[in-house]
């Protein structure tokens, strides 16, 4: 193993997301692992409730917060329903950060908003633990190499190069506009039941300007028309209604209670989006 460069202060933090629980000792062992590597390392949890094997849901969910972490964060990201098969196990650098995980389209979001400057093969035994089992890469591959990372060790050392092109995507294309309609799709269901959309807040500034919007599921046919800034405002029913998400893109939320469930609707779902004058 090479000798490991100099690193920066900025560069010693490890965000960690999975689909593993805290039920389990998975993630407890992965730490374990970094920190046996890279001893005054910073870590943070993501989250570990990833929806089981949900790769867009993970996708998302990284792509909501990644932007707030510090300059050379290390993302360690396990979402991996095909762990042992011949997907491939990758390193990314990409904007400000590196990524970490398995080649299954998990950093989708990350490739469509950030350059990516390089990426590798995690190929490199050398950077692995002794013994790799067929079952839980996010210790024996993932958790080793996001410490070297973060260590000072240079992508280019952890495997073989990759041309960004190749690297998996799930489809996280724009919502079509044709006039007043949106067609776009439900991207994510948060903790509380919220349905976040695929359209942007900033292709719709009139969101609460205009006389009338509507939100139209497809195949139910159900229609949210109510709109609402924020939880608290207007009488506690459970009615539907659109809102503004923090993560900068159109919601549907249910005050005290689960839009999900009340529209019988879930990730994927297919929706159109009208807004008019009258």
């Amino acid at each position: 193993m090479s000798q490991v460069s100099s690193f920066t202060n900025s560069r010693r933090v490890v965000a960690i997301m999975t689909d593993f629980g805290l039920g389990e000792s998975d993630v407890g062992v992965m730490k374990a692992v970094i920190v046996g590597l890279a001893p005054d390392v910073h870590i943070i949890d993501i989250t570990h409730d990833v929806p089981p094997q949900n790769v867009p849901s993970g996708a998302w969910i990284l792509s909501y917060g990644y932007r707030y972490y510090p300059k050379d964060t290390v993302f360690v990201c396990v979402v991996d329903p095909g762990v042992g098969s011949t997907r491939n196990a990758i390193a990314v650098h990409a904007g400000d950060w590196y990524f970490v995980g398995p080649d299954n389209g998990l950093f989708s979001y990350i490739y469509a908003e950030q350059a990516v400057h390089a990426a590798v093969v995690l190929t490199n035994p050398a950077y692995h633990l002794p013994q790799v089992s067929s079952t839980f890469h996010g210790r024996d591959i993932f958790a080793p190499v996001g410490a070297h990372l973060v260590r000072g060790v240079s992508l280019h050392e952890l495997g073989t190069p990759a041309d960004p092109a190749t690297l998996q995507r799930i489809d996280v294309g724009p919502p079509q506009r044709q006039g007043s309609h949106i067609d776009a799709h439900i991207l994510h269901i948060d903790t509380f039941g919220n349905l976040i959309s695929s359209i942007p807040l900033s292709i719709v500034p009139d969101l609460f300007t205009s006389p009338h919007v509507q939100l139209v599921f497809h195949p139910t046919g159900a229609v949210v028309d109510k709109r609402r800034r924020f939880f608290a405002e207007g009488s506690g029913d459970s009615q539907p209604f659109i809102f503004g998400d923090s993560s900068g893109y159109v919601g549907v939320g249910v005050q005290n209670g689960s839009a999900a469930r009340v529209l019988g609707v879930g990730s994927g779902t297919p929706v159109t989006f009208v807004i008019t004058e009258s």
